[in-house]
């Protein structure tokens, strides 16, 4: 038997862009019976296939306080390219557990689905567990390692400012002050009393029954009102039952009367030539120096007011008259106030 392979040219009607290898033969037998195909080899795809993602890879729990529950998300995802099937979870270890999620279950190429974790902390020594996840994934089972850390339980809390003090206050008149509560320790803090001494003093913003958590600060404010003249004192006491000792806070402050504002009111006879006005002095000793009180304007009448004057001093007044030329008289007789305090 003779072979003879041929390579067909374009006449033979190969086309160029033909997407697969194409050997083309003849095959002609000395008995006089030929035979011709062309064979093609073709591309081979890789199948479909489930993979499986966790997150996260492991799970930890840091200080969580003894007896106290903490949890995490977790998430199974399917990166692959056909449908996962996931057939058992498990959870082992002492402290530790799952969420209620029902197996088995599907996820399609692309999809996930979230369940928690748990862990409730009975000792401040480390605890271990492993997290198993059974597929039809390569790699099944998938283990992911868990892990938990317990601290004693720990109520501290602080206030500030420890003392505030109000300055001189007008009766009935009402000043405020921001003070803070924050809890410093790693479990929940219920105010059960807010105690305030001192029929001046009140507060805003806090009260009983309010709860703080871990790191958790509660702004407030204070407040003074007096109607007394005089300093007084108080106090402010905070207390919870899962702390041993209450928080104080010292309170004072100092009631005044309202400012009052005297007047002095002068008045002479008028000059008997012709003015255009008045000039009026004033000083702090008798005989002066004497300062103006109306340097830009004169006053057309006979009668003038000073409410300038200061509680507990004593004045001394002169006036002069001012012709339409602007000569100036010399000093009148000098007049006196002494003004009272208040």
């Amino acid at each position: 038997m003779n072979v003879v392979m041929h390579q067909l040219s374009r006449s033979e009607g190969i086309r160029r862009n033909v997407p697969a290898v194409v050997l083309c033969f003849l095959v002609t037998l000395f008995v006089g019976l030929g035979l011709s195909g062309c064979a093609g080899v073709a591309q081979q795809q890789t199948p479909p296939s489930p993979q499986i993602s966790v997150v996260p890879s492991s799970i930890v729990f840091n200080n969580v306080v003894v007896g106290q529950k903490s949890s995490q998300t977790v998430q199974i995802s399917n990166t692959g390219t056909a449908n996962l099937n996931v057939t058992g979870i498990s959870l082992t270890g002492s402290g530790f557990s799952l969420s209620s999620i029902a197996v088995p279950f599907q996820l399609a190429s692309g999809a996930n689905m979230n369940f928690t974790v748990s862990f409730t902390a009975s000792s401040t020594t480390t605890a271990n567990a492993t997290l198993t996840i059974t597929s039809d994934a390569p790699g099944s089972p998938m283990s992911v390692t868990v892990q938990g850390t317990g601290q004693t339980a720990s109520a501290s809390w602080q206030i500030s400012p420890t003392s505030i003090t109000f300055p001189n206050t007008t009766l009935q008149n009402t000043q405020t002050q921001s003070a803070s509560l924050k809890n410093n320790g790693n479990v929940s803090v219920t105010i059960s009393t807010v105690n305030l001494t001192g029929t001046a003093f009140s507060t805003s913003g806090l009260s009983s029954g309010m709860t703080l958590s871990p790191g958790q600060q509660v702004n407030f404010q204070v407040l003074f009102k007096p109607t007394v003249v005089g300093s007084t004192s108080g106090n402010l006491t905070v207390s919870s039952l899962a702390v041993s000792s209450p928080l104080t806070m010292n309170l004072s402050g100092s009631g005044v009367n309202a400012a009052v504002q005297h007047t002095v009111t002068l008045t002479w006879n008028a000059s008997t030539g012709v003015v255009a006005g008045y000039h009026v002095y004033r000083g702090a000793a008798s005989g002066g120096p004497y300062s103006l009180l109306n340097p830009t304007t004169l006053d057309a009448s006979t009668s003038y007011t000073d409410a300038t004057v200061q509680s507990g001093s004593t004045y001394f007044y002169v006036a002069t008259s001012v012709d339409t030329s602007g000569s100036e008289s010399g000093y009148s007789n000098e007049a006196s106030a002494v003004i009272p305090n208040p």
